[in-house]
């Protein structure tokens, strides 16, 4: 990967993504009581650069000195919809 030269953007925000789920039966069942519904899941948080981890967006829960915290990784194709709340500047943070 190209080494970056310019300054990042670090945004807050909302990502709402659907998630692979088992059915909530907890036993055996049958092909009509199978929830035919996606699970879609929210997940607020700071928005990691795009280059974080390739096809994925990256959202950090915390940030605290020189680090970060609970980062998931969520695969591109899987986001339905991100919500900008606001751009960070990560440097001042770190």
């Amino acid at each position: 990967m190209a080494k970056r030269t310019e300054k990042p953007k670090t945004q807050m925000g909302v990502v709402t993504w659907y998630d692979a789920h088992a059915d909530s039966t907890g036993s055996w069942t049958t092909l009509q009581d199978i929830d035919p519904d996606p699970y879609l899941v929210t997940t607020v948080g700071v928005i990691l650069p795009d280059f974080t981890k390739q096809g994925h967006v990256s959202v950090a829960q915390s940030i605290g000195q020189g680090s970060i915290d609970g980062i998931i990784h969520i695969p591109e194709k899987m986001v339905s919809e991100i919500t900008i709340l606001g751009t960070l500047d990560i440097d001042e943070l770190l």
